[in-house]
């Protein structure tokens, strides 16, 4: 058994290049100088990109790239059914990378040795005077306007005909722990989902880097970032806007990790989310298994658009 280590990068086909591209650039990633037709994308932090788009004649989620901490793991994971012999990265980064398939038919690409890049400056969170703690002094409270700044790739959120299957696969070959099961109101076996994190021992990480959902075919529900703070998050939420683009759910607080979030559709329909203030886990935490109602989605923010539980893309 390896053990990711987290999410470092999905890869789209989109229909048009160009249109994503400026997407994107609202978005908060930054256009990544690369050879070739593909189009890279990255945050502030040190990981050379998190986006791959693609032209393609079908949109489509094509693969997601997890980060393994070992050449060692990779050549374990070769040993997997149906894996890829370990193959050289042509991208920003260069490193090495096995190809192996999530039950459903989800594209993993198992990845290491890929080189960090100097981080972005990185615009300071927000000071806050809270109620009974105060830490702002003399100086007025002006969150910056523009596009919200990306900082990292966090999860993805998939859906699969058989959650359970995919959740042992994922336990069993990539060491995967569970943060939350959500059961079928009124049933005490049958599984909606899980959220999943990386085991990093004693260092907390987040609380899911894949939540693994049901559906009847497979696809993707969503991808996130990590922006700032709270505040990064509206101030995102108010640029898309101006901008024209179509907003999808929030800004609102989730339930099952405790994120701040704010949803939004691409250009071709697809849901891109940013996130702030989620939760962290070490591997001390253990699972917790609530109905799958839509109490588990939101603690405040606008009702849960029915769109929101269509698992295909936006026409």
């Amino acid at each position: 058994m390896i053990k990711i280590r987290g999410a470092k990068y999905v890869v789209y086909g989109v229909s048009d290049l160009a249109k994503t591209r400026g997407f994107m650039a609202d978005f908060g990633l930054v256009p990544v100088d690369w050879p070739g037709r593909a189009a890279y994308f990255r945050g502030a932090l040190s990981s050379p990109y998190l986006y791959v788009a693609e032209q393609a004649a079908e949109p489509a989620l094509k693969a997601i790239g997890l980060e393994v901490g070992s050449v060692e793991d990779l050549t374990h994971a070769m040993r997997f059914e149906g894996a890829s012999r370990i193959r050289e990265l042509d991208r920003p980064g260069g490193g090495l990378c096995v190809d192996v398939e999530l039950p459903g038919g989800v594209r993993l690409e198992l990845v290491h040795g890929i080189e960090d890049v100097a981080e972005l400056p990185v615009h300071p969170p927000c000071v806050l005077n809270e109620g009974i703690r105060k830490a702002r002094f003399n100086v007025p409270q002006r969150p910056r306007g523009g596009p919200c700044q990306v900082l990292r790739l966090g999860h993805i959120a998939l859906a699969v005909p058989d959650p359970v299957a995919a959740r042992d696969w994922a336990v069993r070959n990539l060491g995967m722990i569970v943060s939350d099961s959500m059961l079928q109101s009124g049933s005490t076996d049958e599984y909606l989902g899980f959220f999943m994190r990386c085991d990093q021992g004693a260092t907390p990480t987040d609380h899911h880097t894949l939540l693994i959902a049901k559906a009847e075919a497979t696809n993707v529900h969503h991808v996130s970032f990590e922006v700032q703070d709270f505040d990064a998050v509206h101030m995102g939420h108010e640029w898309l806007k101006a901008k024209g683009y179509k907003a999808h759910w929030g800004v609102g607080r989730h339930v099952l990790g405790s994120q701040v979030f704010d949803y939004w559709w691409d250009p071709d329909g697809f849901r891109v989310e940013h996130y702030a203030d989620g939760d962290l886990y070490d591997n001390t935490v253990p699972a917790m298994t609530v109905e799958g109602t839509d109490d588990q989605l939101w603690i405040w923010g606008p009702e849960v658009p029915l769109a929101f539980f269509q698992q295909t893309r936006e026409a």
